[in-house]
């Protein structure tokens, strides 16, 4: 999967993140987790019965509810998914590099639909800001837990040996 480059709205953010991608990549993949970290996510839960093949999932922001399914999950470098409501669509993917010490994390989305065809200049800004408020939540996020020495909700436990 990847993002509509002819799209309206295209934009592509870049961090670096103290961590390894194996961790970067669990605040990513657990959607029930976001509105814990991202300030602007609402409720977020996935859709789909099954747990070992969850695919389809929601999530709210500000006045909007998103219904998405994964597009790509190449775990822990590619997660990607196509979101929807009443007046856009977007896609959004995110790609992970780096090593045990350290993760550069990329967005890149797009968006239309009625709203982005008819005022993209206008949208333009204030998706720019949600995308960078992606990246400095989670960068945020996990680089106070790991200074603090706290467990983040939803981290797997170290197996023994670890």
């Amino acid at each position: 999967m990847e993002i509509n480059r002819y799209a309206p709205i295209v934009l592509r953010h870049e961090i670096s993140v103290f961590a390894p991608p194996e961790q970067v990549w669990e605040r990513l993949a657990q959607v029930e987790f976001w509105s814990g970290w991202h300030p602007d996510i609402g409720r977020a839960e996935w859709t789909d019965d099954e747990p070992m093949n969850r695919r389809g999932f929601s999530f709210g922001v500000k006045l909007f509810r998103f219904r998405a399914q994964l597009g790509i999950y190449d775990e822990p470098r590619v997660i990607g998914w196509e979101a929807s409501h009443l007046f856009s669509r977007h896609r959004q993917v995110f790609r992970l590099d780096g090593d045990y010490r350290q993760t550069v994390l990329t967005s890149e989305a797009s968006y239309e639909g009625r709203m982005p065809d008819m005022m993209p200049d206008r949208l333009r800004g204030p998706l720019d800001r949600f995308g960078q408020t992606w990246l400095a939540a989670i960068k945020t996020n996990i680089e106070s837990a790991r200074e603090n020495g706290i467990r983040l909700p939803g981290t797997r436990r170290p197996r023994p040996g670890q």
